[in-house]
C-alpha cells in the first residue's frame, strides 16, 4: 500500500514539474528576445536586446517609437511587429546612422526608420557587410536611405518604401547585390545611385518623382530590368566611366529632361527586347512594328561628341 501511495505521489510531482516547465515558455519562441518600450517583455530598448542576443537569435520588437541609434554587430534577425507602427527614429542632430549593420547574414524587416532631417548627413540603414536582407521597411527623412558600403556583397534590398531622402538606395564599391521590388519616390537627388559598383541587379522597382531616377556612375556589368522609371526630373543616367551595363525591359515614362542618357558605352537591350519609351513615336513617327518591337532603333541621348548608343529593340507597349 505504501509503495502504491509513493508511486502515485511521484507521478503527481512529475506531472506538476512537467506542466510548470511548459507553461513558463508559452507564447515564446526559442532563441527569441522580445522588446517593448512600455515594458513587460525582455527589454525596453532594441540595443539592449541586440547586446544580449547570441549569434542566430531573433529579436521581435513590439509597436512603439524607439528613439535609438542601433549597432548590429552579430548575425541576428531583427523584426518589427508592424511596419507603420514600429518606428526607429534618430532625433540626434549629429551625423549618425540610424542603423549600422556590421555583421554578415542579418535580416532587418518590419520597421519605419527615420532620420532627423534630410539636411543632415544621416544614413537610415548603413550596411558594411555581406549576405544581408533589408526588407519590408519604410525608410525616410535622411540624406541616404539605404547605403551599401565598400565591399558589401550578396545583400538584398527588397520590398521597401524609400521616400523623402536625398539618396534612396546608394552604393559605393559594392558587388553582386540585388535591389528589387522597392518603391522609391520623392528622393531629392537620386532614387537609386550606383558608384564604383559591379555585377549588381536592379529589378522591378518603381522609381518616381526623384531628381534622377537611376544613376550609374563609374560602375560596370550591372543589369537593370523590369523597372518603372517615371515622372522624375531625369530618367536613367549612365556616366563617368560607367560601361558595359545592360538596361532592358524597363518603362521610361514622362521624365522631364530625358528618359535615358548615356555618356559612355552601355547596352540598352538584351539582344531581343529593349525598353518602352513614351516619346518614341514623337521621335520616329514613321516607324513600323513587328511582333511588338519597333523597327527603328531608339537613339539614347548623349550630350557629347562620340559614338551614339541605341536601344535596338524598343518596345511598342509598356511592360
Amino acid at each position: 500500500m505504501n509503495h502504491k501511495i509513493l508511486s502515485l505521489g511521484i507521478c503527481f510531482l512529475l506531472t506538476i514539474l512537467f506542466f510548470s516547465g511548459c507553461t513558463e515558455e508559452i507564447g515564446k519562441e526559442p532563441n527569441t528576445l522580445y522588446v517593448d518600450d512600455d515594458g513587460g517583455f525582455d527589454f525596453t530598448t532594441i540595443q539592449e536586446a541586440i547586446d544580449a542576443a547570441e549569434k542566430g537569435f531573433n529579436i521581435t520588437v513590439n509597436e512603439g517609437t524607439y528613439y535609438e541609434v542601433l549597432i548590429i554587430n552579430k548575425t541576428i534577425h531583427l523584426q518589427g511587429k508592424n511596419t507603420e507602427k514600429t518606428i526607429i527614429e534618430n532625433q540626434d542632430k549629429t551625423e549618425k546612422s540610424v542603423i549600422t549593420i556590421d555583421a554578415d547574414s542579418c535580416i532587418l524587416e518590419g520597421f519605419t526608420i527615420k532620420g532627423p532631417a534630410i539636411t543632415n548627413k544621416t544614413i537610415a540603414v548603413n550596411v558594411n557587410t555581406s549576405n544581408n536582407i533589408i526588407t519590408n521597411n519604410i525608410v525616410m527623412n535622411t540624406d541616404s536611405g539605404i547605403y551599401l558600403g565598400p565591399n558589401t556583397q550578396n545583400t538584398t534590398v527588397r520590398n521597401n518604401i524609400i521616400k523623402n531622402n536625398n539618396y534612396g538606395v546608394s552604393t559605393r564599391n559594392t558587388h553582386k547585390n540585388t535591389i528589387t521590388t522597392n518603391e522609391l519616390s520623392y528622393n531629392n537627388l537620386y532614387g537609386i545611385y550606383l558608384s564604383g559598383s559591379t555585377t549588381n541587379k536592379i529589378i522591378n522597382n518603381s522609381v518616381s518623382h526623384c531628381g534622377t531616377g537611376i544613376r550609374i556612375k563609374s560602375s560596370d556589368s550591372n543589369h537593370v530590368y523590369d523597372n518603372q522609371i517615371f515622372e522624375n526630373k531625369m530618367g536613367l543616367l549612365c556616366c563617368c566611366g560607367a560601361g558595359n551595363n545592360r538596361i532592358y525591359h524597363n518603362n521610361l515614362i514622362q521624365n522631364q529632361e530625358y528618359n535615358g542618357r548615356d555618356d559612355v558605352i552601355n547596352f540598352w537591350d538584351d539582344g531581343n527586347v529593349g525598353n518602352y519609351w513614351d516619346d518614341y513615336l514623337e521621335k520616329y513617327p514613321n516607324a513600323d512594328q513587328i511582333d511588338g518591337i519597333w523597327n527603328t532603333p531608339y537613339e539614347i541621348y548623349k550630350p557629347y561628341a562620340g559614338d551614339k548608343n541605341y536601344d535596338n529593340y524598343p518596345l511598342v507597349e509598356p511592360i
